[in-house]
């Protein structure tokens, strides 16, 4: 077997005189096509647009838009000093976190600095996140944001569990019958309901 010369990268030299060959003779045989299509290829820019758009059509559209235009429905604009109160603090958009209730503020500067601050965050730990920021602030807030809106009122239990779920989720009758309203879907298509 003989052994082939090979190189550590690129085109073996032997081989490169063809690479070479073969891009100068494309660049001749382009070159030989544009010097032959020259005076066709300069007709063909300095001929005009044909794709023009007839002046009667352009004023029929233009007619049709206007009359559209005109007979669209119209509301009211809403005057600034009819507007409603905005519904996000002004100051939240400097914040995250609500303002501090002044008298929670306060405990602070009472007794020593150590103690003060103790009182202080004790006090503040008690109030759910909700009632402290205007938003998540962090992502494991998003379970159970506002959840308080919709649950039903839960005993507080200061050190141990309590089953919301449970309460909320489970039904002691066990499950209840469909409603009187409640229809089966139609079978000949899932987006056809059939009303009786």
């Amino acid at each position: 077997m003989g052994e082939q010369k090979r190189t550590s990268r690129g085109i073996d030299p032997s081989k490169m005189k063809i690479y070479t060959d073969s891009y100068e003779k494309e660049n001749r045989l382009r070159l030989k096509w544009f010097r032959r299509n020259e005076e066709r290829l300069v007709a063909y820019t300095e001929k005009p647009n044909t794709k023009t758009v007839p002046q009667e059509l352009l004023h029929e559209v233009a007619s049709k838009r206007k009359i559209s235009y005109q007979e669209a429905e119209r509301h009211p604009r809403i005057h600034i000093d009819d507007a409603p109160p905005p519904l996000v603090d002004p100051n939240s958009m400097y914040s995250t976190m609500k303002p501090v209730d002044p008298q929670i503020a306060k405990l602070i500067y009472t007794g020593t600095q150590k103690d003060g601050r103790i009182n202080y965050l004790h006090e503040r730990v008690k109030i759910i996140p909700e009632d402290k920021y205007y938003f998540a602030e962090v992502t494991s807030w998003r379970y159970g944001w506002n959840m308080w809106n919709s649950a039903n009122v839960a005993t507080p239990v200061r050190y141990g569990r309590c089953q919301v779920i449970k309460a909320s989720f489970y039904r002691r009758n066990g499950v209840a019958r469909d409603p009187d309203w409640y229809q089966e879907p139609a079978t000949l298509s899932p987006c056809i309901c059939d009303r009786s």
